[in-house]
């Protein structure tokens, strides 16, 4: 008897695209990236009033690449704006649709209409609806989470799911098992997450979202609080203003005026730009310090280190960061975003039943330290 195939849809908004992709069981057919123009989402006035019209457009664009949505077995989405949880594959219920309607998780970012997209699909054509993996994943060990202010504490917002999927490819190449192995993956993009991934697990990261670790090609990473202090009661920003500054436009882009590395390395090698170099090399000498940390952390014992995600198309960058870090371990890269890949791939397998499909309770991973032992 023939193999069964599924039909899968795997759905990933972003801030300025909505990405979406068809597969035969984990064989991509298609994927599709609609680019979309700051006036046409400007006439939205929130994230959660694009769900309607970023949802026909995967309809329509679905059946412009030929596919009957009558006979997609499962619908599955990125997820988003969800309570801190654990990874695996979820089923879309209403609590996670709740949680990403308001954003439980302080996030707001287009990621969290992927779960309604799914969801609403799934419905009206009668499939299953997933989640894989989402932003909201947390692997903490406790140790990672204190700050030096009681009360505050360090969340996990990593590229779970592109990093889950490049560590489970490296291992099918090396014939090892990721449960079982030890990892520094360094996801280079916009936002960059480089993480300790002990035994399968996300022990610790930097915070993607939140200005935390290396600078970007967008974000401020570390900076001194003092500073930030500063420049906050300096009375030059709103609160909003500082945020914006500090995640979206600060990095590459507030020395250089462009996040685009290609520009970058134009101006280095056509016009000797000697600023642009010094900077762009502090970018990746932060990166390969973020990388001897999770070293650390892990006491020395790493199998590889894993370099994914858009900027580890520049060999520039891979070049000199491998400089930094290749006596910690062997380095393996992997270039850009394979989203759309470990979704379809963890629907498939939630349908033959090769992981457990968990259920969404919308209670956090950690919820502080109670235990009287951490004197709190």
């Amino acid at each position: 008897m023939d193999k069964k195939i599924y039909n899968i849809v795997a759905i990933n908004p972003g801030s300025t695209s909505t990405k979406f992709g068809f597969y035969h069981n984990c064989e991509k057919v298609f994927i599709e990236n609609i680019y979309h123009k700051k006036d046409e989402l400007a006439q939205f006035g929130s994230i959660q009033e694009q769900l309607s019209y970023r949802k026909l457009l995967v309809e329509n664009r679905c059946a412009c690449n030929g596919v009957n949505l009558q006979e997609v077995d499962a619908f599955v989405g990125r997820g988003g704006g969800l309570l801190p949880s654990t990874s695996g594959v979820y089923c879309i219920n209403d609590k996670i649709i709740y949680d990403c309607e308001t954003a439980a998780s302080g996030i707001h970012h287009p990621a969290l209409l992927a779960s309604q997209i799914a969801r609403q699909l799934a419905n009206k054509y009668e499939a299953k609806a997933y989640i894989v993996n989402p932003p909201d994943t947390d692997e903490f060990q406790d140790l990672a989470r204190v700050t030096g202010i009681k009360g505050i504490y360090r969340d996990s917002h990593v590229h779970c799911l592109n990093q889950k999927e490049v560590a489970r490819r490296y291992c099918l190449e090396k014939g090892i098992t990721y449960n079982e192995s030890n990892f520094i993956i360094c996801h280079l993009g916009g936002g960059v997450s480089i993480t300790a991934h002990r035994k399968g697990r996300m022990i610790d990261s930097n915070d993607n979202l939140i200005g935390d670790g290396p600078m970007t090609p967008l974000r401020a990473g570390t900076i001194p609080a003092k500073k930030i202090i500063d420049i906050a009661f300096s009375g030059d920003y709103t609160h909003e203003e500082l945020e914006d500054l500090i995640v979206r436009n600060s990095g590459l882009s507030s020395h250089l005026g462009t996040a685009d590395v290609q520009e970058i390395m134009k101006r280095i090698e056509e016009d000797n730009d000697e600023y642009a170099k010094l900077v762009l090399d502090a970018m990746i000498y932060q990166f390969a310090k973020a990388v001897g940390e999770c070293a650390c952390v892990l006491k020395g014992d790493v199998d590889a280190i894993l370099i994914t995600g858009g900027l580890a198309r520049s060999e520039y960058i891979v070049r000199n960061l491998e400089k930094y870090v290749d006596w910690i371990s062997e380095t393996w890269v992997m270039p850009g975003e394979w989203e759309i890949a470990a979704l379809a791939s963890g629907a498939y397998q939630a349908m033959t039943d090769q992981v457990d499909v968990l259920t969404y309770t919308g209670v956090p991973v950690f919820r502080g330290f109670h235990s009287l032992k951490y004197h709190l």
